[in-house]
């Protein structure tokens, strides 16, 4: 086990493949935020129901449980720069079909599911090959200070994106946006091409089977990323299953815009850009392992507000803290793996540890929708605030709470 003292280096913006990385990140994630806040709203227009949209993030995530395995071995094996081009050429063309299904066909949702899940497929295969560029390009002492970079970009955006998209959903059919987004993935395609890259000696690689036992065993063998992976389980299916419903419940019971629920999107950006901008300082005051377990305790207080407040400024208010605190956790978890593994194991062990993380997220999605028909979305927010705490204390009780 590594444990790497988070350090500032302004440095990194002076990196040119730490800014061909960035830049090439930035498009992709600006049509991810689009496209996470089109998609749902897309579904409710098309269906008015709970379920369909909890079915629609469900399948969303089924890559991340099927495949993702297998993609952080075949990320290993290949040139992750071609890797990632591929991948981004794939989500243009999922969204050129779900486009074509919504603008032509009489039940669109029979194209946007399978559309859904390669998009998230590909997604899932862009990410996992970043990360592994970013290990070989930058030296060990800045791969924290990245990791917190991104993380800011993407909460960044989360800010900006949703509130284009909101305006753009005023004016226009909401799938008429998928065929932005093409354009912003293209983008993205484009600065990749332009980063030059070197990948890592060539090796010889192992049957698929052995190299995933390999990254198996380098993922057992640390005690604390076993500890963390299974948290993260849970904590990632409460969040999820908050986000997609807290989004029904903005338009079905609080009866807000499309424009008014992308002003809650922004407000979590807000609180995500400002969470990943201390971060780093925090954790050197406090340690890893205690802020981790401090920002999963904390955002489960986001679950339950709109529970006890039904409003829109407290929703808003939600998905402010949820993300400004929960933002650290995802900072802490994401940099101890970077730091933890060598680059020979990195894409399989994130890609294990990727499907582990969403393993949850799946089944709780698909049985949320039904949940809210027979319980109410007061009763699923603060079923996900008592499981998300009782998941803190449980961590504070073992020895990653003394990880710094």
């Amino acid at each position: 086990m590594m444990t790497t003292t988070t350090q500032s280096h302004s440095g990194i913006w002076k990196e040119p493949r730490f800014l061909m990385l960035f830049s090439s990140a930035f498009f992709a994630a600006f049509g991810a935020k689009i496209y996470s806040l089109a998609l749902p709203l897309l579904v409710f227009d098309l269906t008015s129901s709970a379920e369909w949209m909890g079915w629609m993030r469900a399948v969303e995530y089924l890559p991340n449980l099927l495949l993702a395995l297998f993609i952080g071995v075949w990320v290993d094996r290949v040139n992750r720069k071609h890797w990632s081009q591929a991948m981004l050429i794939g989500q243009c063309l999922c969204l050129l079909i779900a486009y074509t299904a919504v603008e032509w066909l009489a039940e669109p949702l029979w194209a946007l599911f399978p559309a859904a899940f390669l998009m998230m497929a590909f997604d899932y295969g862009y990410h996992n090959a970043r990360l592994g560029m970013m290990k070989t390009a930058l030296p060990q002492a800045w791969q924290n200070t990245a990791t917190a970079r991104f993380s800011t970009l993407y909460s960044f955006l989360e800010t900006v994106g949703p509130v284009l998209s909101g305006a753009l959903l005023l004016m226009t059919a909401i799938h008429q946006v998928f065929l932005l987004l093409i354009v912003f993935y293209l983008f993205s395609f484009i600065q990749l091409h332009r980063m030059s890259f070197a990948p890592a000696e060539p090796i010889a690689h192992p049957p698929v089977l052995t190299a995933l036992r390999e990254g198996w065993q380098a993922l057992t063998a640390d005690r604390a990323m076993c500890l963390i992976t299974a948290a993260v389980v849970i904590i990632n299916t409460t969040g999820a299953v908050f986000h997609v419903q807290a989004i029904y419940f903005a338009k079905a019971t609080l009866m807000m815009s499309h424009l008014e629920v992308s002003y809650l999107i922004a407000a979590s950006g807000i609180g995500g850009a400002l969470g990943g901008l201390v971060a780093d300082k925090i954790r050197k005051r406090m340690g890893l392992g205690l802020l981790l377990i401090l920002s999963i305790a904390f955002e489960s207080i986001g679950f339950v507000l709109p529970a006890l407040f039904p409003s829109a400024p407290v929703l808003a208010l939600s998905f402010f803290v949820i993300s400004s605190i929960g933002l650290m956790s995802s900072i802490c978890i994401w940099s101890y793996r970077q730091e933890a593994f060598s680059d020979a194991v990195l894409g399989r062990v994130a890609g294990i540890t990727g499907s582990l993380f969403k393993l949850g997220m799946p089944f709780g999605l698909a049985a949320s929708g039904y949940l809210v028909a027979a319980l109410g979305t007061d009763v699923l927010f603060s079923l996900c605030f008592i499981i998300q705490l009782i998941t803190a204390l449980l961590l504070c009780l073992t020895h990653v709470r003394n990880m710094v």
